[in-house]
């Protein structure tokens, strides 16, 4: 999973550092409405290519370049809601030409329309600033921040390095070894990554600047600037700079062309294919991408897809067997360069490119269901992976290439929070568990348990307060909440609170009900204070004196003997009672 990780990085640094000379774009940037029923949205200009989704009558559509077909056909590539790609110009009617960059007051207008949230236009104002010529689009995922955070959580889907600070380290339940203290290993020397941290990197506008906006650069081929001149830069001195003979078909392709075609057939940017390939085989190849592996002589499996090491059988092995199977749809089996380059190339569009997930931010972050679902389909589990690939993009593109119109979809959820996830800077550790949690002459339920946040607990009519019981289990954790609480009759919700050493809080909440008392009055109770004494004795040998007044209810309760009068004898009934209890 490392080696795929870093594979990955350095494949876009050297696709972007050795194509950047040869990189032209351009945008119309102008809006317009689909005419036909249903139009078809493709992965490049002509029917030739994979269809990505669909646009309706009357669609409002954002055109974000232009370009001709193999017979000179004029096709738009647009935006319209999350569907992004080429469409025929034949069936689109313009409805502004007007330049994003026109002005300020138009690209207001502009962020609005798009539907960026208020938190977003600071940012997007200053790269607009910077860049007047870059075009923004607001991918709304349709998903709930809270839900999709919850599910990036799950222990094992982002992963730190050990040696990252405490505070990038998850303690939750499966990440931690509470009792040998120590993170559980994931990956080699990889650990779970903590909910702060993934905040941090998931919060888009965190990463709208000028270096790290490249993280959400659309991946997709594009013919208009993606060329052959630019895929020969990035093979330039290795053992894919020429031309070679299938072995099986005696056939001579160039390996440039060969990744056109590729690009053309999976939608995927020739420059990420040529690159990835140069980096997963190396300047002079290896046994994979040379036919020589022994037992798999001219199987070839250029991008080492299900290349992995066992007990038995080496990566290549493993890489040239899953070359030897069959499956038409990727062109199994690899028995030469181009099928598997090709056949290689459709795999990994199927997978990720064609999905939806064309940028890195969606490769790392799983938002979209391109019929997979969601949170699953995540192509790196380093956290920060697609951050640092954004940093090799930007410092590879020329300044010619930076100030032309690039296209950036910006994913935007719902219900995110008002302000920026903050980025931990604390060494501390997120050790924010209760050891111990208890109540003063009652029980909690259900049984303690540090993970378990919430509880209940029932006490008496008489009982006005209670003591809480609370204490940390690190050592540099702090806890509020605890100690005498007064108690309301019904329920009180008491909220006890651990600070980690980080600064991250985890709060547990216990519910005690506290029992009403009882309404009716007993027998002797004249006063009605609930409670049996002499005052009441004193009251009824007042009332047989004539010396005071009793209502009903006061004489009904004050007749011990249930003889219809109140006298001496139910006074001293009373008081033997109250002797005797």
């Amino acid at each position: 999973m490392i080696k795929k990780i870093i594979s990955y990085i350095l494949s876009f640094a050297v696709a972007a550092s050795m194509a950047a000379s040869c990189l032209t774009a351009s945008a119309a940037n102008m809006t317009g409405s689909c005419t036909a029923d249903v139009l078809n949205v493709r992965s490049g200009a002509g029917t030739g290519y994979s269809k990505t989704g669909t646009v309706s009558y009357g669609d409002s559509l954002t055109i974000l370049s232009e370009t001709t077909d193999s017979s000179g056909a004029k096709w738009y590539k647009i935006s319209c809601g999350n569907v992004t790609g080429y469409v025929s110009a034949a069936y689109v009617q313009l409805t502004s030409s007007g330049s994003q960059s026109s002005s300020d007051a138009d690209f207001e207008s502009y962020m609005t329309k798009q539907g960026f949230p208020e938190s977003y236009k600071p940012y997007l104002r200053k790269l607009h600033e910077q860049h007047p010529k870059w075009i923004f689009t607001a991918q709304k995922l349709g998903v709930n921040w809270n839900t999709a955070l919850k599910e990036e959580c799950v222990v094992g889907r982002n992963l730190v390095h050990s040696s990252a600070l405490a505070s990038w380290k998850s303690m939750e339940k499966g990440a931690y070894d509470f009792n040998g203290g120590y993170w559980y290993g994931l990956d080699g020397s990889w650990v779970a990554a903590s909910k702060e941290i993934i905040m941090y990197y998931m919060d888009p506008r965190n990463f709208l600047n000028d270096t790290y906006i490249f993280m959400f650069e659309n991946q997709s081929y594009d013919p208009s600037y993606q060329t052959e001149s630019g895929v020969k830069t990035i093979l330039a001195d290795t053992f894919m700079s020429g031309s070679y003979t299938c072995p099986d078909t005696k056939k001579k392709y160039t390996y440039s062309q060969t990744f056109m075609d590729a690009a053309k057939k999976s939608g995927v940017s020739p420059y990420h294919l040529a690159s990835r390939c140069r980096n997963e085989q190396g300047v002079n190849g290896a046994p994979q991408s040379l036919g020589t592996v022994k037992g798999y002589e001219n199987y070839f499996n250029f991008f080492d897809i299900q290349a992995y090491a066992t007990s038995t059988m080496t990566a290549a092995e493993m890489g040239c067997k899953y070359a030897k199977t069959t499956n038409p749809t990727y062109l199994l089996p690899w028995t030469n360069q181009y099928k598997s380059i090709v056949g290689g190339s459709i795999f990994l569009g199927t997978g990720y490119i064609t999905k939806g997930q064309d940028t890195l931010y969606l490769q790392k972050f799983d938002m979209v269901d391109g019929g997979n679902g969601l949170y699953y389909h995540q192509y790196m589990t380093c956290v920060f992976g697609q951050a640092n690939e954004a940093i090799s993009l930007k410092n590879a593109y020329s300044q010619d290439i930076l100030n032309s119109a690039m296209e950036f979809k910006i994913p935007v959820y719902n219900n995110m929070p008002d302000k920026l996830c903050p980025k931990p800077t604390s060494s501390g550790d997120n050790n924010n568990y209760l050891k111990s949690l208890s109540v003063s002459g009652t029980s909690i339920s259900p049984k303690f348990d540090k993970f378990t946040t919430s509880y209940t607990a029932k006490v008496n009519a008489e009982v006005s307060s209670v003591t809480v019981n609370a204490n940390p289990l690190g050592k540099s954790a702090k806890v509020s909440g605890k100690g005498k609480v007064s108690l309301k009759t019904g329920e009180n919700t008491i909220k006890v609170t651990c600070t980690a050493a980080s600064g991250v809080k985890r709060t547990y909440t216990i519910k005690i009900t506290r029992k009403a008392a009882s309404q009716t009055l007993q027998q002797g109770d004249v006063n009605g204070d609930k409670y049996l004494t002499v005052v009441d004795a004193l009251l009824m040998l007042r009332y047989n004196a004539g010396k005071t007044q009793l209502d009903s209810a006061q004489l009904k309760r004050a007749d011990m003997n249930g003889d219809g009068k109140v006298d001496v004898i139910d006074a001293l009934t009373l008081l033997k009672k109250i002797s005797q209890s």
